[in-house]
Parts: C-alpha cells; sequence; structure tokens
C-alpha cells in the first residue's frame, strides 16, 4: 500500500492489488472505492463549520456522518471536521497529482 496523505488525525492509503483506497481515522479502517472516497469528500464538505460554531445548543459542537453505505458513522468535533477535510481534500490533491505525473511520463515516453 502506498500512503497518500497524512494529518494529525488520520491517514489514507492507495492499494493497487485490492483496487481501493484507505481511509484510517478515529483508530478504524475503512475500504473505499474511488466513487465512494469523492462522495464521502463531499459529505465531509458539506458540513457547514460557521454553523456549527455559532450554534448555541448542548450539541453544537459535534456532527454525526456516515460513510456513503453507512459502513462506519463518525461523530465528530469540529476539530476533527477540519483535520477530516484536511485529510480528503489531500489525498485527492496527491491523485490529481500522480495521475498528472502519469500523463507527463507517458506522453514523453511515446
Amino acid at each position: 500500500m502506498i500512503q497518500l496523505f497524512a494529518t494529525d488525525y488520520g491517514c489514507t492509503f492507495q492499494s493497487d492489488q485490492d483496487r481501493c483506497f484507505y481511509l484510517h481515522f478515529q483508530g478504524r479502517e475503512m475500504a473505499m472505492s474511488v466513487c465512494s472516497l469523492i462522495a464521502f469528500k463531499k459529505k465531509v464538505d458539506s458540513i457547514d463549520l460557521v454553523k456549527l460554531l455559532t450554534d448555541e445548543s448542548d450539541y453544537s459542537d459535534v456532527a454525526l456522518l456516515s460513510t456513503c453505505q453507512r459502513e462506519a458513522i463518525f461523530l465528530l468535533s469540529i476539530r476533527e471536521i477540519i483535520d477530516l477535510k484536511e485529510l480528503l481534500s489531500g489525498t485527492l490533491v496527491m491523485l490529481e497529482l500522480n495521475s498528472i505525473l502519469h500523463q507527463q511520463l507517458n506522453c514523453g515516453i511515446s
């Protein structure tokens, strides 16, 4: 497995052998397809941090989030949400960067 990106709370790996990505977060490991990874990132990005920070209710500083197929449910603090956003964004940037590098290398060979 190749580590793609890491933060204080988690990291992501790519497994060419299993043809999936692994997300390590809150002490759990989840296998995801690229579609599931992108969909999960969209769910995480849709969490309104300003609303969480300005809400004065007792449960305002946490968010409940499930993966797309509901294999895992997370109860996230604001700090963990920020970290998960950074982790998923960094992962997708690394995937795009790898794709660009492979395209450039293949163009140079042919």
